[in-house]
């Protein structure tokens, strides 16, 4: 029953609304502010100072991340290229000739850049990634090859080398012997492109930081430098560059420095440590960026004293006993309304706020009830017109196939049925109800002449009828309310191998939806009439489902239309007739 409001009259004026909430605000303000202050600020002074050596342990951790990595990395190179040295012919035996350019050749790995073996005495052999010019690195190679023909392996630092066109790189020289024992019939060397260690390390994972590599001189070989500050300034003299030097090459720590950049100073942290090779790997950031999370901390700490404040605020509010009741009224036809009960009003005498509360909800009520009506009336018109519509498309593109009449609507009944079945949620059921009556749409871009042909189709005709599921999803594509439909609708042609169409999508890739649809399509084109077959019976339909499992259908989904079947859910067509007379 809607509630009567207090009416006023000229006679008896309205009274002055009571503000009772202001001397709880003043006695809140005077005994619980300061203190809950000072609280605050001692929790934010503590807890900054943590936060800061969290983000330095952090930081000095992912320089040691990155060398543990980059030394993993040489490790496995150098392993791979001894088992490369293994494998040559001249292995073991001193003073045989060496393997030929074309071995070498197909011993390069997307690794390497240059593989060359250099015999103890004569001639070395070597082997190129296409593109790349004669003598690429051949200083530094020789070098490495000079150290491994002592017997131990070469791991020499990092060095720009041309490719040609003006390009450069970064390569990594290693060496290994060749040979057992004592003796090495030669070496093994490789420019290996540095690139594919460093890039999988640092490449978009930590796109904050400033990271960049140096050798145990100070040069620089590798960096993620997004700004270009290595370009631009003389790093040499970074304060951390200057530790790593002073440290010899053994030594991880994490310091701070500040540099001019565009006239104005900034602050960095930065954090480096070294590998086995002494190079060192740098981690470096900006330290109002580093710090953002103390910002944040900061930040939530004010909001969430605010908030208790403001909660301090609305307990004392409610000591009030005279503004309780008409507060739990008031919450209770909120809470009524909310629950659907348009009809619920509430009634409160007070004159003050609440009062005017009161009437202001009854006054929004009556509005959004007859809106909600109104809504609801026009949206079930709306849902019932777009059905019919879907309906109707439908069933016109099955009168185009005289041979396929009703598909459209038992393949609808078969995939909403499989649906239910696995327990999908109502809106994946209105989805898949929605896509398997316009499986079919895009036929309404295929030509007469090969929808209606009353045999099977050549290759040219199966072809052009294989766009069908590329043209629906372009005419729906349009429907921005179409876009959780047209997964089930497009894909239903694919098979769980990966040899259906129109994108070869394989197993789960292939979105539920369109596995519900293809093996209820699938069960009708078995059980119904077609030129080019026999209807089949439904428990051998069903069976011939189950061979195709694993290889066109999702066995998941044909145990669950299985079910449906065992159910009585669905009959033929000369079962049903029977059982009707």
């Amino acid at each position: 029953m809607k509630a009567n409001p207090p009416t006023t009259t000229r006679e008896e004026p309205r009274r002055p609304t009571r503000k009772i909430v202001y001397w709880f605000l003043a006695v809140l303000a005077a005994v619980a502010l300061l203190p809950l202050g000072i609280t605050a600020w001692k929790l934010i002074d503590t807890s900054r100072e943590t936060l800061v050596t969290s983000q330095q342990e952090v930081q000095l951790q992912i320089a040691a991340a990155v060398v543990r990595q980059l030394d993993a990395s040489v490790q496995a190179m150098q392993a791979q290229l001894g088992r490369l040295a293994e494998t040559l012919p001249t292995s073991g035996r001193p003073g045989t000739t060496g393997p030929d350019a074309r071995l070498l050749e197909r011993l390069l790995g997307p690794d390497l850049l240059v593989l060359r073996y250099t015999p103890r005495d004569g001639t070395p052999t070597e082997a190129r990634r296409a593109g790349l010019p004669a003598g690429i690195a051949g200083e530094a190679m020789a070098a490495a090859a000079r150290t491994a023909l002592s017997g131990e392996t070469a791991v020499g630092a990092p060095i720009a080398v041309a490719t040609g066109k003006g390009k450069r790189l970064t390569a990594l020289m290693v060496g290994v012997p060749v040979g057992t024992g004592r003796q090495t019939s030669g070496t093994l060397t490789a420019a290996v492109d540095f690139a594919r260690f460093w890039d999988p390390l640092v490449g978009g994972r930590r796109a904050a930081y400033m990271i960049y590599a140096l050798d145990p001189r100070g040069r620089l070989f590798a960096a993620q430098d997004e700004e270009g500050l290595l370009q631009r300034l003389d790093y040499t003299k970074f304060g951390v560059v200057q530790d790593f030097l002073r440290s010899g090459g053994h030594s991880a720590l994490t310091t701070e420095f500040e540099e001019t950049i565009d006239g104005r100073p900034i602050t960095y942290i930065a954090s480096f440590d070294t590998t086995r090779q002494g190079w060192g790997v740098v981690v470096q950031i900006d330290k109002r960026q580093a710090y953002a999370v103390v910002n944040q901390m900061v930040q939530a700490t004010l909001v969430w004293a605010a908030l208790a404040v403001g909660l301090a605020l609305v307990l004392s509010y409610f000591l009030a006993s005279i503004v309780t009741r008409p507060i739990q009224m008031l919450t209770a036809g909120a809470e009524a309304f909310a629950r659907g009960d348009l009809d619920q009003r509430v009634t409160v005498r007070s004159r003050n706020e609440l009062g005017m509360l009161a009437e202001t909800f009854n006054a929004m009520a009556d509005q959004v009830q007859d809106y909600i009506v109104r809504l609801r009336s026009a949206a079930q018109e709306n849902s019932e017109l777009f059905m019919g519509t879907v309906k109707a498309l439908a069933e016109a593109i099955d009168e185009k196939d005289p041979y396929t009449r009703g598909h459209s609507d038992r393949v609808n009944k078969y995939a909403v049925l499989i649906a239910k079945q696995m327990g999908l949620n109502r809106k994946e059921i209105r989805d898949i109800h929605i896509a398997s009556l316009f499986h079919d749409i895009g036929k309404i871009g295929i030509e007469d002449k090969i929808l209606r042909k009353p045999a099977v189709l050549t290759d040219q005709e199966y072809t052009v009828m294989k766009q069908h599921p590329d043209k629906g999803a372009q005419m729906l594509s349009k429907i921005k309310a179409m876009k959780d439909i047209i997964p089930g609708m497009h894909y239903h042609h694919e098979r769980w191998d990966g040899s259906g169409y129109p994108l070869g999508m394989k197993g789960e890739q292939i979105p539920v939806a369109a596995r519900i649809v293809a093996v209820a399509d699938a069960f009708d084109a078995m059980t119904t009439n077609r030129p080019y077959q026999k209807a089949m019976p439904f428990d051998k339909a069903i069976a011939r489902l189950f061979e195709l499992s694993d290889r066109a259908y999702d066995r998941r989904v044909v145990s669950a239309f299985a079910d449906v079947y065992k159910t009585g859910q669905i009959r033929e067509p000369a079962a049903a007739v029977a059982e009707e007379q």
